[in-house]
């Protein structure tokens, strides 16, 4: 899966910078630098780093960063990105790092949707982790998200696993496709009963929901929250 993301490293990147990644920087980026400035770590892994533009803002709040990224052109695109930072950017999968140290804080964004073994990666991010270390992950709402984006069509049950390649683009990008990623749908229960399988207590939940000011940028209001955030504990 790493190598498709190599076609949109760059788009990504200039989306992200020149703001018309509404999402990205408007609602996620404050929501999980604040979580994370919260918790007060000392050192923090990201896993999944894609444009690194998340650990240059954190290692800019005096934070030790390591970040991991298994697509060759994301990674690319971070070591510049980060290129004036002392973040540790490792070309790698959270499956593949080696365990040389361990880390207050782990955090992914728009990762778990996309991995196929769910339990493996949450038992691969919790081994890098402090006892008590928390972990902070991102996906597209399971409630909500296939109503926006349509991508099972009739197909679509709530309870039911599915899976399928898909594509997309942003709201203020729609010439920019971002093609072929895959997409696991699985409700919410299955994250839960997952993490708690890893070892992992649930500290909270957040369903990302814009105020009225952010939302009249897109030109439409949302209907309901397309992404949530989990706020996880290693026991």
């Amino acid at each position: 899966m790493p190598h498709r993301w190599c076609n949109s490293a760059k788009i990504r990147r200039d989306q992200i910078e020149s703001g018309s990644d509404l999402t990205f920087n408007e609602v996620f980026r404050p929501l999980i630098i604040n979580l994370i400035r919260s918790l007060s770590p000392k050192n923090v892994l990201e896993v999944g780093a894609g444009t690194g533009h998340l650990s240059k803002e954190l290692f800019n709040l005096g934070l030790t960063v390591t970040a991991i990224e298994p697509s060759l052109g994301m990674y690319e695109v971070a070591r510049d990105v980060l290129s004036f930072t002392d973040v540790r950017l490792i070309n790698c999968a959270s499956f593949e790092l080696e365990k040389d140290k361990s880390y207050d804080i782990a955090f992914s964004h728009l990762v778990a949707h996309v991995v196929d073994d769910l339990t493996g990666f949450f038992k691969s991010v919790g081994q890098h982790l402090e006892c008590n270390g928390h972990f902070i992950f991102t996906i597209p709402h399971p409630c909500f998200y296939n109503e926006y984006k349509n991508f099972f069509g009739d197909k679509y049950n709530y309870m039911t696993p599915m899976t399928k390649n898909v594509s997309f683009t942003i709201t203020k990008d729609s010439k920019n496709v971002i093609s072929d990623v895959p997409y696991h749908h699985r409700p919410l229960s299955e994250y839960f009963n997952k993490l708690v399988a890893s070892g992992f207590a649930i500290d909270g939940f957040d369903e990302t929901y814009p105020d009225d000011e952010i939302q009249a940028k897109y030109g439409a209001r949302w209907e309901s929250p397309r992404y949530c955030v989990f706020t996880c504990k290693k026991l």
